[in-house]
């Protein structure tokens, strides 16, 4: 059995979907299993995850479904005990079943954008999931909710004793800069409060970010970190966006607010186990008086902290390995 992994990762589509995908790569090494990701592009920061855990990385000149994409499927000479792992908003029905007459297929999907899900397994870990949306759509074993939530290992090695600072991450490239928005509006409204702002690997306005810390009092950038929870733990409050981030911080046992910014993120604003923003318009005005509040409340935020680590235990990929095992 060898896992191969057909996603996207840049500065312009950022990371989320790659490092989503890692967390079940760095599982399947820890196990043995020989891992392939095949991506649109090799940058320094996913080859630096990939030599992490042993894994092999293919660049994809073509989008899924092109020439180029079937050339590269065939030189890895896929067999019929392979997985092939799809995560891509760009994958039709018929991508997803033209890969299974080659291999077993598994999906994840946050969506439900489609009529079929020819697959094996079909991967869903938001809180919002159910049995139901997909039954008319799939004969595929059903992995959803968050006991499948997607997160690497290094969030639940690391510690999270109580902090005093304020962490502020959105994602992997934050093409909208996000994270320097939110720090000056946190900033305003707590002059006196240490504020992490972390900036991604593919993230293009990291300068901007170091200049901001500068120009401004307690505030820290961490810049592509070597451990992201290594910077996380012991905050007191992270600000983050709808996502793979939310369990990170939950496996964590940490308190999170949680912002909504697009509109594939719209089910955490009924199924999250973190307070939610709705920022598709924009932040609200009132951020920071909103993040004050919290600060200013460490039972809140303590209980905040308890009811997201009670949905999220972290292993979620060792759940999905054991599946892909099973079928």
């Amino acid at each position: 059995m060898r896992l191969f992994i057909r996603t996207e990762a840049s500065s312009q589509i950022g990371m989320g979907h790659f490092m989503r995908c890692f967390a079940i790569a760095q599982e399947a090494r820890a196990q043995g299993i020989e891992v392939t990701f095949l991506l649109n592009e090799l940058g320094a920061a996913v080859s630096a995850r990939l030599v992490q855990i042993g894994a092999k990385g293919v660049a994809i000149d073509g989008a899924l479904g092109s020439t180029a994409d079937f050339m590269a499927r065939g030189a890895v000479g896929l067999m019929g005990e392979d997985w092939v792992l799809i995560d891509s908003y760009a994958a039709s029905e018929d991508y997803i079943s033209l890969q299974r007459k080659a291999a077993r297929v598994a999906v994840i999907d946050d969506l439900n954008a489609l009529e079929q899900f020819d697959c094996d397994l079909l991967i869903n870990p938001a809180q919002a999931a159910r049995p139901v949306e997909y039954e008319r759509k799939t004969k595929a074993r059903l992995l959803l909710g968050p006991d499948y939530a997607l997160i690497r290992r290094e969030f639940l090695e690391a510690g999270s004793a109580g902090g005093a600072a304020i962490t502020v991450m959105f994602g992997g490239s934050d093409p909208t800069q996000l994270t320097a928005r939110c720090a000056e509006a946190v900033h305003a409204a707590l002059l006196d409060i240490d504020i992490r702002l972390i900036a991604g690997p593919a993230n293009q306005h990291t300068d901007d970010l170091v200049r901001l810390a500068q120009n401004r009092e307690h505030i820290q950038v961490f810049a592509s970190p070597e451990s992201v929870a290594d910077v996380l733990a012991g905050s007191a409050l992270v600000i983050t966006a709808a996502g793979g981030s939310v369990g990170e911080v939950a496996a964590m046992g940490l308190p999170a607010l949680v912002l909504v910014v697009y509109d594939n993120q719209a089910a955490a604003l009924k199924a999250c186990p973190f307070p939610v923003i709705d920022a598709r318009a924009g932040l609200p005005d009132d951020l920071g008086a909103r993040v004050k509040t919290l600060m200013d409340d460490p039972a809140a935020r303590a209980d905040i902290a308890r009811k997201g680590h009670a949905v999220v235990d972290g292993l979620g990929p060792k759940r999905i390995v054991e599946a892909l095992r099973r079928v």
